[in-house]
């Protein structure tokens, strides 16, 4: 089964504000709205994806939340996530409707467009809970450097993390491009650390073939639909050109979002 691990979908006066800013970076294929957006992780050749909406602002997640469990779960083929930001009222409520009353099945925390940290203690109920319920946690944790992220973003705001919650299923997005090679550094020492491989923009994330068998299980395919500029088939052609083995392949391609989300 092959699963993208990285596209988004808003409810659709914050999925064209999204798309708006985006394109003053260059032009981008294809509608954001959710049902195109749906459509084309078909037409892409996955039969599923998860659905990752981020909060830019405290008071967006709950509207956000509740869009997501109403309408991405319209499409059977979407994994419908939730997202918050640590400024949100009433946050462990927020935790706890998103997560067991309307059951959204992955997290997708943006620290970058958020502008808060990891490590921030408000986010100490997601955690919790997120490690109970084995429910993932897509980070995108660099906040500091236009969404790259620095090695002691990783030391300093993952790290405390991963140490106090063993159990958590923490992905962090984009393999903390530009800063990879370190992020691969803490997956030997976490095994509660996976990454997935979205590339930034046109930036290719810096993966070797080696890498991917190595930590085959914990690295998935994420093609930021809608919103890269690079077609997903292309993204999927670099990694089937890699010459890993059947098994690696498999396990970026969707083994490893399954085995999250089953």
């Amino acid at each position: 089964m092959r699963i993208d691990a990285h596209v988004h979908a808003f409810p659709e006066r914050l999925a064209l504000r999204v798309r708006e800013a985006l394109s003053r970076n260059g032009p981008l294929p294809g509608s954001p709205l959710l049902e195109p957006v749906a459509a084309r992780v078909r037409d892409d050749g996955f039969d599923a994806a998860w659905i990752l909406p981020y909060a830019h602002k405290p008071g967006v997640a709950e509207s956000v939340n509740e869009w997501s469990a109403e309408e991405v779960t319209a499409y059977p083929w979407l994994i419908a996530g939730a997202t918050f930001h640590p400024d949100d009222a009433e946050f462990e409520r927020l935790v706890e409707r998103a997560l067991v009353e309307l059951g959204l099945r992955v997290v997708k925390l943006h620290c970058s467009v958020g502008g808060f940290a990891a490590s921030d203690p408000r986010l100490e109920p997601l955690w919790d809970t997120a490690e109970r319920l084995g429910v993932p946690i897509v980070t995108h944790a660099g906040h500091r450097s236009g969404g790259g992220t620095e090695p002691d973003e990783l030391d300093q705001e993952v790290v405390p993390v991963l140490k106090a919650h063993p159990d958590l299923r923490f992905v962090l997005a984009h393999a903390g491009h530009p800063n990879t090679g370190h992020a691969l550094g803490l997956m030997e020492r976490f095994d509660n650390l996976r990454v997935d491989v979205t590339p930034v923009w046109t930036a290719p994330i810096a993966v070797t073939a080696d890498a991917l068998e190595r930590f085959a299980g914990r690295v998935l395919f994420g093609s930021d639909a809608p919103n890269c500029p690079q077609p997903t088939p292309e993204q999927v052609a670099r990694f089937s050109a890699m010459g890993v083995s059947p098994f690696a392949l498999e396990q970026l391609l969707g083994g490893a979002a399954a085995a999250l989300t089953s």
